[in-house]
């Protein structure tokens, strides 16, 4: 049913849903999901109608289904809400994750004369969705411009006042905290607090990872409530993007090495046993005297 729902507004001709090669066990994966799939997926059955709520941790994910172990150990399927915007997934960045070109959004109040007036205290990146596939109700969120927060349109001529929702893509974000954003038609300068908060927030699974936390909403039909359709489905992370990472090292380089270890000391021993051997045939010089 999701998938027919999706494939209707047009959300397949602009977004596939991406998982990590670790979510999966291997190389990066992308999933696509068919109207046979999904209407197969839960039996197809009644509506689900007993409201339920949990935390739990990521395990797994195919198609349109993540696999949730709760908080009490039950694994449960859960399929996505009917409204992508309700998918999302938060972590946490530093300005070293952003580049020229992502989609970036901020709240700012801009003055009498159409100037910004206090710095920015948050950003958030983005994941751009097709306009059929977003709710009117969260249009300007996804909709490159700068927005009245109060839904008021400027009279004629007149430079746009007030709380604005700025979205875009980032041109420059410079050491001193100036930030330039391409919204739409309209370019937007102002400052960012050193104290800004720099948040991620997409509607895909292409940087979850199992053991991620998820926090689900939603509804199953008893008795069974382990299969679950979401209608908010929420994963964070601890993870940091834009920290340096250590560098892991290779598993087989190490067993290799290892081996290597073991085999040098082999030989070593093998090579002092020789020479103790030899030294004990040699033939005594003072008793051949």
């Amino acid at each position: 049913m999701i998938a027919r729902f999706l494939v209707q507004r047009g959300y397949f001709a602009g977004v596939v849903f991406a998982v990590t090669g670790a979510l999966l066990g291997g190389g990066r994966t992308v999933w696509a999901v068919t109207p046979d799939e999904a209407a197969g997926r839960f039996g197809g059955g009644a509506p689900a109608n007993e409201i339920t709520e949990f935390k739990g941790t990521l395990k797994g994910a195919q198609g349109n289904v993540i696999t949730v172990t709760r908080e009490d150990g039950t694994e449960c399927m859960v399929q996505f809400p009917d409204e992508i915007t309700s998918l999302n997934f938060v972590a946490t960045a530093l300005p070293a994750y952003l580049r020229r070109g992502m989609p970036v959004r901020f709240a700012t109040v801009l003055g009498p004369t159409g100037m910004p007036m206090m710095p920015v205290e948050k950003i958030e990146i983005f994941s751009p969705l097709p306009a059929a596939a977003v709710p009117h109700s969260h249009s300007t969120r996804y909709t490159p411009g700068a927005h009245s927060a109060d839904r008021k349109a400027p009279q004629r001529g007149a430079p746009l006042t007030g709380k604005v929702d700025v979205v875009g893509s980032l041109m420059i974000l410079n050491p001193q905290g100036g930030i330039a954003i391409q919204a739409g038609t309209t370019p937007v300068q102002t400052m960012v607090s050193p104290n800004a908060k720099l948040e991620i927030r997409l509607n895909n699974l292409s940087l979850a990872e199992p053991g991620d936390s998820v926090s689900v909403v939603g509804f199953y039909q008893p008795p069974d409530e382990t299969k679950v359709k979401a209608s908010q489905i929420t994963i964070t992370t601890d993870r940091v993007y834009g920290e340096e990472q250590p560098k892991k090292s290779r598993t087989r380089g190490t067993k290799r090495g290892k081996a290597a270890e073991q085999a040098d000391a082999e030989k070593d021993g093998a090579e002092a046993a020789d020479a103790e051997k030899a030294d004990a045939e040699k033939p005594d010089d003072d008793a051949a005297e």
